[in-house]
């Protein structure tokens, strides 16, 4: 397993090839802003690709554990629906009918053959239900609000919440997840410079800004499930960090939903949804912080040596 020093290396490369390739397409598709969009989710997979290359960690073919179903289908498929959103391919009843499709299988996919889908079967498939919900839910109101209003905070509190389940998952012991979360935080977060620097479409939304933050909410529903249930973390802590980009998008489309009073302003105020967001995501920091303390902190504490008797 690679050290601190070649997870740094990793994250840099992640982070450097989806921020080069992104530009690079941003600027070849300037004449067309849907390619833009394509462009940025293009160069997030390669950033990603790059930075599994360089740890290395290498997805088993065919998948055998949670992760590698997380890093080689469901990931993937989001990916490339959200490609198909942003070059138009995709629109409408059929797009919403995939995500609901993905929704609904995104957990038998991740937790197969594992002992969370045994025992009755009305209990596992109301699990799975609820769990597609959730996901359908932030992924479909995600897209529409983001598209809407151009919010460029939603996508970036995803980045930090993976980046935060990367590290509580680390923590807790696992040492792998936790470094490809912080791969997957490294390259969304480079993907998304470009898109903050990127042109308004026709309907003027971000380009780009849409499929990333849709690709965040999806890749970090999976991540804290993985995490969760093979990674050692907590449930309130996972659904903590599930929540916070959430709750960015919510305060910003209530606050436009009534009346412009000034506590509506404040609430769809940057500096306002960032406190918002940042309260689960530090909650969750610290509570790793104790629990690794408490379980593993003895462990780093270095042994005094013998004194010789005189």
């Amino acid at each position: 397993m690679p050290d601190g020093i070649g997870l740094v290396r990793a994250v840099t490369c992640g982070f450097v090839v989806a921020l080069a390739l992104g530009s690079a397409g941003a600027r070849v598709s300037r004449r067309e802003p849907v390619l833009a969009g394509v462009a940025v989710i293009v160069a997030f997979v390669w950033g990603l690709i790059a930075g599994l290359l360089a740890l290395p960690i290498h997805p088993t073919l065919p998948p055998a554990t949670a992760l590698d179903r997380y890093l080689v289908i469901l990931l993937p498929v989001a990916l490339a629906i959200e490609a198909e959103a942003a070059a138009g391919w995709l629109g409408g009843f059929w797009l919403t009918a995939e995500r609901g499709f993905v929704a609904l299988i995104a957990l038998p996919v991740l937790l197969h053959g594992s002992v969370w889908l045994t025992g009755g079967i009305e209990g596992v498939w109301i699990g799975i239900v609820a769990a597609a919900l959730v996901l359908f839910a932030a992924w479909e109101g995600t897209a529409g609000h983001v598209r809407a209003t151009g919010d460029r905070l939603v996508a970036t509190v995803s980045v930090a919440a993976i980046a935060a389940a990367g590290l509580a998952i680390i923590l807790a012991g696992w040492l792998k997840g936790g470094m490809v979360a912080l791969l997957l935080a490294a390259s969304l977060g480079g993907a998304l410079l470009v898109a903050w620097r990127g042109s308004r479409g026709q309907q003027g939304d971000v380009v780009g800004l849409a499929g990333l933050s849709s690709v965040g909410i999806v890749a970090l529903f999976g991540l804290v499930v993985v995490g969760r249930c093979f990674g050692r973390l907590g449930t309130a802590s996972a659904a903590l960090l599930l929540a916070a980009p959430l709750l960015v998008a919510l305060a910003d489309g209530l606050s436009r939903s009534g009346r412009d009073t000034a506590a509506a302003r404040l609430v769809r105020s940057t500096g306002y949804r960032v406190v918002l967001a940042a309260v689960p995501i530090v909650i969750v920091l610290v509570a790793a912080k104790a629990d690794f303390d408490a379980k593993l902190g003895r462990l780093l504490v270095p042994v005094p040596s013998a004194v010789a008797k005189p």
